[in-house]
């Protein structure tokens, strides 16, 4: 393939462009379009695609092929691969139209306030109005390789009968304009993978991934991957920090400690104010600051009405913001709903585990301790494929304007019940199991289950009854930290071989079942077309491709979200959960890299300024472990036992002892204490006047375990309070310390400056000359010469096979 050079970034005139790749010989193309010549109930062999229908299908071909050549781009097609009735549709854009589309979204840029003056960066145009040939050519090629794909994108989506920009060619997968167009992707270019994967795996890339190494992912894949990969890094090597002291402390044997909690709330607030600070730097480096406010409409957008915008005097299609609100609130029940039903199977799950197993006696009670692990495996993979169904076609029902917006929307009701899957266990065990096992298997036995079984079981000798007749219930005082020890070694290993390893060996047997299956007709094959040609090479690796998923960073993001939360959440019970996931991020930054080259399908290049919703997910789960550190310090403390691990715990069992627990004990307060401090009341809990409780509601239990989580929720509300206005605090100071007088603050000024000291002048819009089609120099020309009816061929092929 032929190489583009990335533009340096805005702000930042030494900023290297991509590693150049090597020239193999390969067409250049931006895009492939999959038409499906002949649909796929007449590929059997005594099926036969009718007269008709062909000549429909040859109709809508050539309409195709129309719409994009009168957008300026270059078209071709060729055979896909056999038997399955496809057409390749290869598109590439000339350089005038490129010229002339990154002119109107340069415009749009400063229209809407992304640029301060009608300078593009250095990627896209100059300011000469009238283009010749050489200029043009000259200008396409400073477009990054990420600029050009996203731009031929935009080109063969948009709408043509767009009254401002570019019209385009209106090519959308699955439309009722063009039915049979299936698929359409961006080609890998293999060198530059190569060359990435290399880079990243040399010892100068071990700790850290340089800003220069992000400036050359974005200009290859576009800012969205560059962001991602910006995040990674910097929380990897922010979770060092952390990894350190959660370290000493699991040394030191220390779960539970009020320090460790308050450092890892603190290592939370400000990990997340200074990522923001961090994106909005690379906002500005990359020049995308603010280009959320020039999203493209979305194309199933539908307004109930246009009107004249009173500020451009445009037409503007409008639906309300208070419909799209009902909307947003209505699809609430819904979430909560599918809530529930994931609560109540975990739930199941957790009974059957905690309770069940040690009761029940009767028949298949082998296969009972089974039973979670099947509900688990068969129940929540259904749930939560039902929520992603729902909660797509709710987004899509809320209306959003933009392809922004509506991504967010679906990422924030994904990952809550993501969110739900992945803690629920635990949460389960801190406020249930522990707490309330007991009571809950009196309630049991009160009631009268499994009596036989509790009677077989006694005289066993597996379980102890107690004098009153009840089960003394055996509560796992280490439980919690298993949970968290499995969920962060197990699910990280298994989460890895899913991404990279899994996707390998199928190919790989894919491949040789392929081989196997039609080795003769693969040898006829290459015997026609005239031996293993470059050609014939580079259909391979599209048809390669084209068999690849597509890539979705909610994957990726969600995993280190989830992951986040497990450290910051939970990680009190076992210090050594940062040091996991910081050793497994080390190898997630070269695994997700491999990911996308190899697993995946090029991505779609987008502009993008920040990490969207995921900003705010994080600053919830911080907020949210303010609250849950608080919450486990309080109930929990290492048991102490002789011989006991660290990681065994006891709750607290009452918040106000009385005072005949004292004199009892090793500590005994004089009559003077005794009398002011713990009043004899026999009619309520003894309690100190200066406790806390006495503001409490009379209603409300102050002992006890239910006291216990009364008083716990009450300091975990205190700490979320008391972290709010630390946030702010840290915020404020962040600001002025690393953005206040900044390079990139700087930047900004220096644009707004000089806009209000030069005017806009001499604009020019270079209209597409008649005709347009130039090729870059050393393309291969005859792969785009001709343009023979492969439809036709296709068909008759299979009309063929089938006589």
């Amino acid at each position: 393939m032929s190489t583009s050079k990335a533009a340096p970034a805005l702000g930042s005139d030494a900023l290297p462009p991509a590693p150049p790749t090597k020239d193999n010989g390969d067409p250049t193309v931006d895009f492939v379009i999959v038409f499906q010549a002949v649909p796929k109930k007449y590929l059997s062999p005594k099926a036969k695609l009718p007269q008709d229908e062909a000549s429909k299908i040859d109709k809508e071909f050539n309409f195709l092929v129309k719409r994009l050549s009168a957008t300026g781009l270059a078209v071709t097609s060729r055979e896909g691969k056999q038997g399955t009735g496809e057409v390749l549709v290869f598109v590439k854009a000339s350089n005038d139209v490129l010229v002339k589309i990154g002119r109107a979204e340069s415009l749009g840029d400063y229209l809407h306030g992304v640029k301060t003056a009608f300078e593009p960066s250095t990627s896209s145009l100059s300011r000469t109005s009238s283009l010749g040939s050489g200029a043009a050519k000259a200008q396409a090629q400073t477009f990054s390789s990420a600029e050009r794909v996203r731009h031929v994108y935009e080109l063969i989506t948009r709408s043509p009968k767009v009254t401002s920009g570019v019209p385009g060619a209106g090519v959308i997968v699955g439309s009722d304009e063009f039915p049979h167009v299936v698929d359409m992707t961006p080609l890998h270019d293999p060198q530059y993978n190569q060359d990435w994967l290399k880079r990243w795996s040399n010892t100068s890339s071990m700790i850290n991934i340089s800003v220069r190494e992000l400036d050359a992912v974005r200009s290859h894949f576009g800012e969205h991957i560059a962001l991602y990969f910006g995040f990674l890094n910097f929380y990897f090597q922010s979770l060092s920090s952390i990894a350190a002291i959660g370290l000493a402390f699991w040394f030191a044997g220390a779960p539970f400690h009020p320090i460790y909690s308050l450092l890892l709330v603190a290592w939370s607030c400000v990990f997340v104010e200074l990522w923001r600070m961090r994106e909005r730097k690379l906002a500005v480096r990359w020049g995308t600051l603010g280009v959320g406010q020039v999203d493209d409409r979305r194309k199933s957008f539908k307004p109930v009405s246009v009107r004249r915008d009173p500020v451009t005097g445009e037409d503007d299609e409008v639906f309300e913001w208070w419909r799209r609100e009902l909307r947003i609130v209505t699809s609430v029940p819904v979430m909560l709903f599918f809530a529930a039903v994931l609560g109540a199977t975990m739930t199941t799950m957790f009974a059957t585990e905690v309770f069940v197993t040690k009761l029940y006696d009767g028949p298949g009670k082998s296969m009972v301790p089974m039973i979670p692990t099947a509900l688990f495996v068969v129940c929540v993979p259904q749930i939560m494929a039902a929520w992603q169904a729902t909660a797509s076609a709710l987004t899509s029902w809320e209306n959003h304007y933009s392809e922004r917006t509506h991504e967010s929307s679906l990422t924030l009701k994904m990952f809550a019940l993501q969110a739900v899957t992945a803690y629920g266990a635990l949460t389960l065990s801190a406020f249930v199991y522990i707490p309330f096992g007991q009571s809950i298997m009196d309630y049991i036995v009160s009631r009268g289950f499994f009596s036989q079984s509790i009677a077989e079981a006694a005289k066993r000798g597996d379980i102890e009854l107690r004098s009153d007749g009840g089960v003394h219930f055996d509560i796992n005082p280490s439980r919690m930290h298993a949970q968290l020890f499995a969920v962060l070694t197990t699910s990280q290993v298994i989460n890895a071989f899913t991404e990279v390893g899994l996707p390998f060996i199928l190919r790989k047997v894919n491949e040789f079942r392929e081989s196997r299956s039609s080795p003769k007709k693969k040898s006829a094959n290459e015997k026609a077309k005239g031996g293993d040609s470059t050609e014939d090479k580079f259909l391979d690796r599209v048809q390669d491709e084209l068999e690849l998923p597509p890539y979705d960073t909610f994957g990726d993001y969600a995993e280190m979200a989830t992951q986040f939360g497990y450290i910051v959440l939970w990680s009190v019970i076992w210090p050594l959960a940062p040091v996991m996931g910081f050793i497994n991020n080390f190898f997630e930054l070269r695994s997700d890299a491999l990911k996308i080259s190899i697993n995946a399908r090029r991505p779609v290049p987008v502009r993008a300024e920040s990490i969207g919703p995921w900003l705010e997910v994080l600053g919830f789960i911080a907020w949210l472990a303010a609250m849950s550190n608080s919450a486990l310090v309080f109930l929990f403390q290492p048991s102490g036992a002789p011989g006991a691990s660290p990681y065994e715990t006891t709750m607290r069992t009452h918040l106000h002892p009385s005072p005949a627990q004292f004199r009892n004990g090793t500590t005994t307060p004089g009559k003077l204490v005794d009398s002011i401090v713990y009043p004899h009341d026999p009619a309520h809990t003894p309690r100190s006047p200066l406790s806390f409780s006495n503001f409490l509601p009379s209603f409300l239990p102050t002992s006890g375990t239910s006291g216990a989580l009364i008083a716990a929720l009450l300091v975990a509300l205190a700490s979320e309070h008391t972290y709010g206005v630390a946030r702010a605090f840290v915020r404020h100071v962040l600001e002025r310390a690393l953005w206040r007088g900044s390079e990139e603050e700087t930047t900004l000024r220096r644009r707004e400056w000089e806009s209000r000291r030069d005017t806009l002048a001499r604009v020019g819009h270079g209209a597409l000359p008649e005709g347009a089609s130039s090729l870059a120099s050393g393309d291969a020309e005859g792969f785009y010469a001709t343009q023979s009816n492969v439809v036709q061929a296709v068909q008759n092929s299979a009309s063929s096979k089938s006589e």
